[in-house]
């Protein structure tokens, strides 16, 4: 376990050194970047509509080189990343459903969750397809795909009390004269209540991840598994509360991972790095349902929480548990923030929610700060307003990258608008609702 943190959509960011711990670790999804991004306001860049929605909306886009990967409907396409041009699409052997999970890139390839418990492989290059997955127990995709040294890693669902499948599949196209020749499972890992949301940690020898509780509702006892990398076998657990719906995430400073509940817990654990036991349980109760994969960084934990009113942003501090401040949002936040470094020494955080009008809020943070400061960074238009379940994902030049339930894809850079313009178009847009309500 010699290597520094590797995060296996290192494609979409280019990565901050944390520095401290020597586990080798591969994520679900990674929460950082340090591309330039908007910090004053956002402008819409472009728009690509796929669907009208949520059974029909697109991916959250995963950027790849001066491309964007989106999977929607019963398509794969390659876009222009700079315009949202078609490059390329091929047709996908079912459906992305709800389109919870993001495609992945790694090793050349693109990977795509399907419904029905498939998981279809394509040459990134030539967009042909590589091989199909078929799990025999089926299920609903929704768990994002981890990648680490070969091999796939992600999780099923079929309902609250039925059994579903985690699985690990080699990458390898082993008939490359075959374009969908059925895959067959490396290993297979069955739990009553199945895999929601539910993203996996890859360590050299273990797979930590967790499930749903396998109850009707979501206060039952789930588990955070350490799985046996080579074979699938639990060789330990942790008890804790409530359906597990985020990734677990790692942070190489503390050597801790973090994952969060729907009961409304912010997990913290160790695992010994030789036999993969799992210990030293801490947890936050954040007061509502929580289902954003947890962002480390800097000492600190950021996540979104349901609430009474809407939804909120809270900050922990890592190394107690306590929070450090929160903040109300428009609605509930059910993605994972995304982390800003390369701006001016500060940190920013952008995450969305799940109301309309399903835009980008910005948090700016720094060390010793208690009290939150928030903008409003963009609201889509009107005719493109709706609910979001999207994270936020940016590009090298700093472009950040979106969906929401209007079956919309959103391009996201810098406004180079001025405060007064600004202000004077703000003006205008209540000027002219005032003067359609007179005139009715």
């Amino acid at each position: 376990m010699k290597k520094i943190v590797s995060i296996v959509l290192c494609v979409l960011f280019v990565l901050g050194c944390f520095g401290g711990s020597a586990l080798s670790v591969s994520e679900s999804r990674s929460f950082l970047t340090d591309s330039k991004t908007p910090v004053s306001s956002g402008k819409l860049k472009f728009s690509k509509k796929f669907g009208q929605g949520f059974v029909n909306t697109p991916t959250t886009p995963v950027v790849v080189g001066n491309t964007l990967i989106v999977a929607a409907g019963k398509k794969l396409f390659k876009l222009d990343a700079q315009t949202g041009d078609e490059i390329k699409s091929v047709s996908l052997e079912g459906t992305v459903g709800f389109a919870v999970a993001m495609p992945l890139y790694a090793d050349g390839k693109i990977f795509v969750q399907l419904d029905g418990g498939k998981v279809q492989a394509f040459d990134y290059k030539t967009m042909k397809s590589l091989w199909l997955y078929t799990d025999e127990l089926g299920g609903q995709g929704l768990s994002p795909l981890t990648y680490d040294s070969g091999f796939v890693y992600t999780g099923f669902w079929l309902g609250e009390t039925q059994s579903a499948n985690f699985v690990c599949l080699s990458a390898k196209d082993e008939n490359p004269k075959k374009e969908n020749e059925g895959k067959k499972a490396r290993w297979t890992f069955k739990r009553k209540g199945g895999f929601y949301m539910a993203g996996a940690a890859v360590t050299d020898r273990f797979v930590f991840v967790g499930c749903d509780d396998g109850e009707k509702e979501s206060a039952g006892n789930s588990l955070i598994l350490s799985l046996n990398k080579a074979t699938g076998k639990l060789v330990s657990s942790l008890k804790t509360k409530g359906d597990l719906r985020s990734s677990v995430t790692y942070d190489e400073e503390l050597g801790a991972f973090f994952i969060t509940s729907k009961s409304g817990f912010v997990y913290r654990f160790k695992a010994d790095e030789k036999n993969g036991k799992l210990s030293s349980l801490a947890s936050y109760k954040a007061g509502g349902s929580v289902t954003s994969s947890p962002a480390v960084y800097g000492g600190r934990v950021y996540f979104g929480c349901q609430s009474a009113d809407a939804g909120k942003f809270i900050v922990l501090n890592a190394k107690t548990m306590k929070k450090v401040y929160d903040c109300e949002m428009p609605g509930f936040p059910q993605s994972t923030a995304l982390i800003a470094t390369g701006n001016d020494g500060k940190v920013y955080i952008y995450m969305t929610y799940n109301r309309k009008p399903g835009g980008i809020v910005m948090f700016v943070d720094s060390p010793g700060q208690t009290a939150a400061k928030k903008t409003d960074l963009f609201t889509p238009p009107e005719d493109m307003s709706q609910f979001c379940l999207s994270s936020v994902t940016a590009g090298s030049d700093g472009t950040l990258y979106y969906k929401n339930d209007s079956g919309n894809i959103f391009a996201v850079s810098e406004s180079t608008q001025s405060p007064f313009i600004k202000l004077m178009n703000t003006v205008l847009r209540i000027l002219l609702k005032l003067a359609l309500v007179f005139a009715k």
